[in-house]
């Protein structure tokens, strides 16, 4: 990843956190306005390490099993979202096609090596951007328990980055959203400060 740092909010109902979000080579750092929270993200091919902090000058915490499922900040986000993990999960075996949001799109499934809240995950890559538009985790019935959606990107310093993510969680066996949690990036800076 570049060296950037975005800011933005994510909002979930009536609540909107300011957020900073810092990038550099395979690293992912959120420092959260309104409390004491910082979630930085490893990337590496075996799964992300996920760890977090009170303050900026506290010791990095490792955020382990069950604690992985748990909700960021009290929103629809868990901590293992923040990795887009399943991304590099074993195995996806393609599913078909599809058209999502009028792109044509190759799908795919992927089962977790590790524990999850998720069964397994299903999601699409457009053809003409060979990017990941939508994702759904799965229940182990195979029902979507939850949905990411990128619903925008912004060109900025020579990159794309996610303009708007939506993420909802949905009422099992309906495909109806319960709540729903909104990530905006509003700005893109170079030099991230990592």
């Amino acid at each position: 990843m570049k060296d950037l740092k975005l800011k933005g909010q994510v909002q979930s109902g009536e609540k909107k956190i300011p957020i900073v979000v810092r990038t550099k080579d395979r690293l992912l750092q959120f420092e959260f306005q309104d409390r004491p929270l910082q979630i930085r993200v490893r990337f590496a091919p075996e799964g992300s390490l996920i760890q977090r902090r009170k303050k900026s000058d506290s010791e990095w915490q490792v955020v382990t099993g069950a604690e992985k499922k748990e909700p960021v900040a009290g929103t629809d986000l868990a901590y293992e979202d923040l990795g887009i993990d399943f991304l590099r999960w074993p195995d996806p075996q393609p599913k078909g096609e599809d058209s999502v949001m009028m792109l044509d799109c190759w799908v795919y499934e992927v089962n977790p090596p590790v524990e999850s809240n998720y069964a397994k995950v299903r999601y699409w890559i457009s053809k003409g951007y060979k990017t990941m538009i939508r994702a759904d985790g799965l229940n182990d019935k195979g029902q979507p328990i939850k949905r990411f959606t990128f619903n925008s990107v912004i060109e900025a310093e020579d990159t794309m980055v996610i303009g708007e993510m939506k993420v909802a969680k949905l009422t099992p066996g309906t495909d109806v959203s319960a709540t729903r949690t909104f990530v905006q990036i509003e700005t893109v800076e170079k030099n991230s400060g990592l």
